[in-house]
């Protein structure tokens, strides 16, 4: 599953659909949701900005290296914390942040096992 398809994925599935085990919308209200992949640190003071704002903010981090990549985690986490934020992994090097007014569940791993149970 691609970057766009996740993102898709992200807000219009629910528990009950598909093999998608990422975090998902609880409520579908109007919400403003953004999508992006930083080339540098400077990037994340307005991704900040926007989650302080009311806006859900998806960041792919596949085009920084793992020094940029840990001060923009760092730096919107402590925006998270300070605003009541919600942080969701979706996948490696991809991560959800919702306002504190956005619920978001993470769905359970569906699990088979040998016994049937």
């Amino acid at each position: 599953m691609d970057f766009r398809n996740t993102a898709l994925k992200l807000i219009s599935s629910s528990p009950e659909e598909g093999d998608y085990n990422g975090p998902y919308l609880v409520e579908r209200k109007k919400l403003d949701f953004l999508v992006r992949v930083p080339h540098k640190f400077k990037d994340a003071a307005s991704y900040a900005d926007e989650l302080m704002s009311g806006k859900a903010i998806m960041i792919s981090f596949m085009s920084v290296d793992d020094e940029t990549r840990v001060r923009i985690f760092d730096y919107m986490n402590g925006v998270s914390y300070i605003t009541k934020a919600y942080v969701s992994k979706v996948r490696d090097n991809l991560i959800l942040y919702t306002p504190e007014t956005v619920e978001v569940e993470r769905q359970k791993r569906k699990t088979s096992s040998l016994w049937g149970r």
